[in-house]
């Protein structure tokens, strides 16, 4: 029985949180940045693509977890810590879905195609619409603190079973050649 989550479910948590680990402070940026300067476009453009990025790993997380599922939790790990933890997997998903698609659209309507990477322009798809805009913006902003609680309790649960538990939670989103905190 495996104990660890395999080499690509791994990788692709690890990319999911250093993208939203990295769009979270340009969206502020972004949002404080002088409106129009090249710094606001710069991390703007920085920001979606991530977001794209985010959308794809987390799109095909979701068909690759029917495959290659997670492993079973520790004995000690309790139901209800378990049904707490899958419940925050899938929010996180969702929430992972939403924000890009939300964001994406908000950003078409607006008349700003994303440009990949700061380089790469894509095409527009929509016409400028600013009644659509401002509903994408505004169900986009809805999806924010629901990020910041998501990653907040996350954090909280890894924190509370590596220092109370010592489950070995940690240690299943971890490579092999890892030392587990725990030990297990």
């Amino acid at each position: 029985m495996k104990k660890r989550y395999s080499p690509l479910n791994q990788a692709l948590h690890w990319i999911t949180a250093l993208c939203m680990f990295a769009i979270l402070p340009l969206a502020w940026v972004m949002i404080n940045a002088k409106a129009g300067s090249a710094i606001q476009h710069g991390t703007y453009n920085w920001h979606k693509t991530l977001g794209c990025i985010v959308l794809l790993v987390t799109v095909f997380r979701i068909g690759w977890r029917f495959i290659d599922g997670p492993p079973p939790y520790a004995e000690r790990v309790a139901a209800w810590d378990r049904h707490l933890a899958h419940l925050v997997y899938w929010l996180f998903f969702a929430v992972m879905i939403w924000m890009p698609v939300t964001g994406f659209m908000e950003s078409a309507y607006d008349g700003y195609p994303i440009k990949l990477f700061n380089l790469i322009q894509t095409p527009e798809i929509f016409a400028k619409n600013d009644h659509m805009a401002s509903l994408f913006a505004w169900l986009h902003g809805l999806g924010q603190w629901p990020v910041y609680a998501l990653i907040i309790l996350h954090l909280l649960g890894v924190a509370f079973h590596l220092i109370f538990t010592k489950s070995g939670v940690l240690g299943r989103i971890l490579p092999e050649h890892a030392l587990d905190p725990n030990g297990l």
